[in-house]
Formats: C-alpha cells, structure tokens, sequence
C-alpha cells in the first residue's frame, strides 16, 4: 500500500521553489509523486506518515568518507588503523549507524584498511549490516613514498598502477581512488603530517595518465587525493573525475575544474572552519609549522572555493573521517558566502551526479528510490538546520533507534 508523507515543507529539488504543505507519495522502494496535496491524488486509505512539523526533503548523499575512522575518538587518524581487526570493523558499523541516522542513505568511500568496504557494501546490500548503501574504491593507491600508507597500497610506475586498478576492478572497485599529491619522508605521524597539505607531486603526469586510461577503459571513474599544484592539473586535463579537497586552490586552478567538468569532492570545511572539531580542536594545532600550513590553506579555500562555485563548479561535500557530520560541512560552505542552494545540492544533486545515480538519487521525483529525510526548520533559511534529523526513510523504509543506547561518540 502507498505511503503518504505529510510535510510543513517539502523539498524536491534544492534548485527549485520548495512546497509548503507539500506531500511526497512512496510505493515501494519508490516516489510515485510529490508536489502540492491539491495537483496529486490521493486514496484516504493509504498509509499517512505525518511529518507535518518539518521539512522533507532527499536525503543526503556523503562524496568521501572512511568507514572505520572517526575523528570522535580524537586520536591521530593513522591510530585507528592501527587497532586490531574486529574493534576497527566493530567502530565501522556504528560509523555507518550513526551517518544513517544522521540522514546519509548514500556515501562513497575511499580507502580504509583492506577488506573492508567490500565486504561492508554486501552485509548493507544483504541486509545483514545498517548504513547508507555504499560506493567503493576497493583499495585506494598511493606511491611508496605517498601519503596516508594506513589506508593506502602502493602502486609505482605506470605498469603497476594498471595491474593494481585492474584487480580492483576484478574485486568490485566502484571507483578508482589515487593519491597523486603528499609524499611522506618517514613512518611516525608527524612525518605523515609534514607531508600533509602540500602542492608536492606524488605521481608523475605519466603515472596520473596512465591510472585514469586504463580506470576509464575499464568504466570505472577517479577520484584524486589532490591539494593543489601541478599534478592536480595534470589530472584534470587527462579528464580526472573527481578532485578530492584541492585546498590549495588557485584562480587559474577554478578555470580547469570549469574546462575538465570535474568534481570539486570534499573540501575539509569542518577542519579549516569549525572551530568545534576542527584543526584548532587537535593537539598538532599547538605546532607552529603545522598552523601556519593550515591556515594558509583555509585562506585559499575560503578565497578560491566560492568563486568556483560561482563559476559553474559543482562541488560534493563528504565527512570524510568525522562521521555523521556532513551538516558541518554544508554550514561552512554557507558560511563562505555559497547559497543554502548550492549547499544544498552539495550534499544531494551534485553528490547524485558525480555518483552517476542522478537517475534515482538527490531528488524526490516519480521514479526516484524513496530516500527522504525529515528535518526541523526550513534548511533554505538555515542549512544548520539539517543536524536536526528528525526521521529518515530509505528505499521507503523508516530508519528507526539506529544509535539508542549508543555512545555520544557516534552522535553529532
């Protein structure tokens, strides 16, 4: 039987004028309509799901996450892959509880320990584990002098790159991930973070050529680990998919994105800009080197990331390894001056489309999977307000109690 959702707001299309009073109708799986009560029809013997005090609207889809880290437990990032096996896929699962909860019914991951987000998208798949349904990268790959060697393999040289993004795909890589900026001199964290936030080159424009050719002769899209600099460039013009966070962003830099039609993923706006969970909230904020990195990238990024918004760059936020988070994206991209609109779509459409699932996701629409969320307030006037989900449906079924009884660590 038909499901008829009630809503104080309803929300569509983020690029579209929002209905008040507005009702979205779910058979099955699916939207069957959603608009103005008085342009649809409706049977008084369906089922009424009254979500009359809040906003509905699509629910969120995360461009880059890691399903067994979480920033929460404030420990340098390479310590959680560290932990033995069974804590980090036990950590993972209440990762993925708590994004569900938070309204992410769709997320993209882009490296982890090894088999690990294969296995987690087929128990979501079988229903066997909770979280959004899963797009996956299988391994993600760095050089042997790259960054993030926790949640990374190396892959050096063309050739070997080739044989690595094939096995991948043999495994079920939804997406290629590289690491193609951040090279590391040393095994102990702060030689990871001296390597951090840097323009440096980590693979050659041959390598980066190479790795796209062979991904996209396989059907398979890239996503490029890349904070600026030369190979980010190299990756646009060899038709790169997505850039993942491209802090170190440059004027001539927005006119590439613009060129290529490649994705601006995951910006880190939470670290650079909120002061709660950020970098400033870190140990390392205390060492001079290191602030002094980051705030010159939080000053091209807050320069830089508008204006490509405003030229036409579509832009996908991700919580990347703080979960259930993705609001605190989407306020600080309002807070650089973006409309609620664009960053609204940067957590529905823009994520859909990269995902190449514009077809059935980001919209409520006839045809559509019945992601829904319920929010307080109107998230138009105040995109803050999308921390307050107040019920999710996925595939039309209610996500109910995911975190009770949970630690507040899993909670935002």
């Amino acid at each position: 039987m038909p499901i008829v959702i009630k809503s104080k707001l309803l929300i569509v299309d983020p690029e579209e004028a929002p209905v008040p009073g507005g009702i979205a109708i779910v058979d099955g799986e699916r939207i069957s309509a959603a608009g103005a009560p008085a342009t649809l029809s409706v049977d008084p013997a369906w089922e009424t799901l009254d979500w009359s005090s809040w906003t509905v609207m699509p629910a969120l889809i995360d461009a880059h996450a890691h399903i067994t880290a979480n920033n929460r437990f404030r420990v340098p990032l390479n310590v959680h892959y560290e932990l033995d096996a069974a804590t980090a896929v036990l950590r993972g699962a209440m990762n993925l509880r708590s994004d569900l909860a938070a309204g992410v019914t769709t997320m993209r991951t882009l490296g982890d320990r090894e088999d690990v987000e294969k296995p987690f998208q087929e128990a979501i798949e079988r229903k066997e584990a909770v979280g959004p349904r899963l797009k996956v990268c299988v391994r993600a790959l760095r050089p042997g002098h790259g960054t993030a060697p926790f949640l990374s393999f190396p892959a050096d040289g063309a050739t070997e790159l080739r044989a690595r993004i094939r096995e991948n795909a043999s495994r079920g890589a939804d997406w290629t991930k590289l690491f193609i900026t951040n090279v590391r001199d040393g095994d102990t964290f702060e030689d990871y973070l001296r390597g951090d936030l840097t323009d440096i080159a980590a693979y050659s424009r041959e390598e980066i050529v190479a790795a796209i050719g062979v991904s996209h002769d396989l059907g398979i899209p890239v996503a490029a680990h890349a904070i600026g600099g030369p190979a980010m460039r190299w990756a646009m013009e060899a038709g790169i998919d997505s850039i993942e966070h491209a802090n170190l962003l440059e004027e001539e830099d927005v006119d590439l994105f613009v060129k290529s039609g490649a994705y601006l993923s995951d910006p880190n706006l939470q670290l650079f800009f909120d002061a709660e969970v950020g970098f400033e909230s870190f140990e390392t904020w205390r060492m001079d080197w290191w602030r002094r990195r980051v705030e010159r990238a939080r000053e091209r990024t807050a320069r830089h990331l508008p204006e490509a918004v405003r030229a036409g760059v579509k832009v996908c936020l991700g919580s990347d390894s703080t979960h259930a988070t993705l609001w605190r994206e989407a306020r600080a991209l309002a807070d650089l001056g973006v409309s609620a609109t664009d960053a609204i779509s940067a957590v529905t459409t823009n994520t859909a489309e990269m995902l190449g699932v514009a077809d059935r996701l980001g919209r409520l629409a006839p045809g559509y999977l019945a992601d829904v969320i319920a929010v307080e307030d109107d998230p138009l006037a105040d995109v803050a307000c999308l921390r307050r989900v107040r019920d999710v449906m996925k595939a039309g079924e209610r996500v109910e109690n995911l975190l009770s009884g949970a630690s507040e660590v899993f909670s935002d």
